[in-house]
């Protein structure tokens, strides 16, 4: 498993087919009060070296249930059976924040 640490970046060159799961945190108790929320978004590289996102961009992933395991799994595949479904090109690179 890695873990995202404050401040740093992560670089994986997974390849067609692999995927990757993105596991939300989450807090023991019973309100999850206190606990933070995350939502990911895909975006281009100068908003990933600035940290933004523009009102256009679709959150990824939404991290909102901090007391439930909540999955999300990443296909890299060049071609979606979802008309909706992520697509990945050899030799491009991605970015989430």
């Amino acid at each position: 498993m890695t873990v995202f640490l404050p401040g740093q970046g992560l670089v994986l060159y997974p390849q067609i087919g692999d995927k990757m799961d993105i596991v939300c945190p989450r807090v023991d108790g019973e309100s999850g009060q206190g606990a933070e929320l995350y939502k990911l978004y895909m975006v281009q590289r100068a908003q990933f070296e600035s940290c933004t996102i523009t009102k256009a961009d679709t959150p990824l992933l939404n991290c909102v249930k901090p007391d439930q395991d909540v999955k999300f799994t990443l296909k890299f595949q060049e071609f979606s059976p979802n008309l909706w479904g992520l697509e990945f090109f050899r030799g491009r690179d991605y970015y989430i924040i």
